[in-house]
C-alpha cells in the first residue's frame, strides 16, 4: 500500500480531524456500528484526495473498508451511510472482546484478577462480574459498567460485547488499546484488550454511588470522599468469588 498518493499527500490524519470525523460518525463504522473502524476518504476516495478534509471521510470497520477496495461497497453508499450513520441511529458503538475457555486475567489499574467470580462490587452491585462458559470451548463471559466522575456509564459490557455510547466527548480505538474522553486531555477510561486470556484497564477515574475509583496500570486508589485514598498496588487475586467488596 502507496503511503502517498499521486498528489503527495500522505496517509496520516491529523489528530483534530480524526476527532471530528469519530465524533460526527458516532465512534463506530458508519454501515454496521462495528467500534474497530479506519478513516476511510469517500469523495474524493484517497488515491484522488489532495487533502485530509473531514467532510469527505468516515469511519469504516475493516471488513467494510475491504468492500470498498474490492468495488463491492460503492461510494454512494458509504455517502449515504456518512449521513446517517449507525451507530448514531442505536446510540453506540460496539465491538466483542476476544477470550478463550480458559480463565481469563483481568488487570484493574494495580489489581490482577485471575478467576473471579466478581470483580468490583459496590453495595451489591456488580461493576464487573465474569461468568464460565455456557458451552464446552466457547469463551468465558465478562459484564459489567464503567462510569466517569459524574456517574454516567462510559463503557458497558454484556456478554464480552462492549459498547460504548455517542454520548461520550470521545471514543478512540488504535488497535487493542480503547480510549474514552470527557474532553480534550482528559482520559475517563483507557482499556487495553489482550486476547485470548487478559483484559487491562489501564486508566480509569470515575464513581459510582459515593465511592471514587481511580488508577493508572500500577495502582488503584479508592476513596468515599474524593481526599482521602486507599491504595491497592501489586495485588493478584485468585479464585475468589468477590475480589473487591465496598459496602
Amino acid at each position: 500500500m502507496a503511503e502517498r498518493n499521486q498528489h503527495g499527500l500522505g496517509r496520516y490524519v491529523p489528530q483534530d480531524v480524526r476527532r471530528e470525523i469519530r465524533a460526527r460518525c458516532g465512534f463506530g463504522c458508519v454501515i454496521c456500528g462495528l467500534a474497530y473502524y479506519d478513516y476511510e476518504h469517500f469523495d474524493p476516495d484517497f488515491k484522488d484526495a489532495k487533502e485530509h478534509n473531514p467532510k469527505g471521510m468516515t469511519l469504516l470497520c475493516m471488513q467494510c473498508n475491504q468492500k470498498r477496495a474490492r468495488g463491492t461497497l460503492s461510494a454512494a453508499t458509504v455517502a449515504r451511510a456518512n449521513e446517517n450513520p449507525k451507530c448514531k441511529q442505536q446510540g453506540f458503538a460496539s465491538e466483542l472482546f476476544d477470550f478463550g475457555p480458559d480463565p481469563i486475567e483481568i488487570r484493574f489499574a494495580g489489581v490482577s484478577f485471575v478467576d473471579c467470580k466478581v470483580l468490583i462490587q459496590v453495595h451489591g452491585i456488580d461493576l464487573l462480574s465474569v461468568r464460565p462458559p455456557e458451552e464446552p470451548d466457547t469463551p468465558v463471559l465478562l459484564s459489567g459498567f464503567l462510569a466517569d466522575t459524574t456517574g454516567a456509564t462510559t463503557l458497558k459490557i454484556v456478554d464480552n460485547v462492549w459498547s460504548a455510547g455517542d454520548e461520550n466527548w470521545d471514543v478512540e480505538v488504535v488497535g487493542p488499546l480503547i480510549t474514552i474522553r470527557r474532553g480534550p486531555g482528559d482520559i475517563a477510561l483507557q482499556v487495553r484488550a489482550l486476547p485470548p486470556h487478559a483484559i487491562a484497564i489501564e486508566r480509569i477515574n470515575m464513581q459510582f454511588e459515593e465511592y471514587f475509583l481511580q488508577g493508572d496500570e500500577g495502582v488503584l486508589r479508592i476513596s468515599t470522599d474524593g481526599k482521602n485514598w486507599n491504595t491497592f498496588s501489586s495485588i493478584g487475586m485468585h479464585g475468589c468469588g468477590v475480589g473487591i467488596n465496598l459496602r
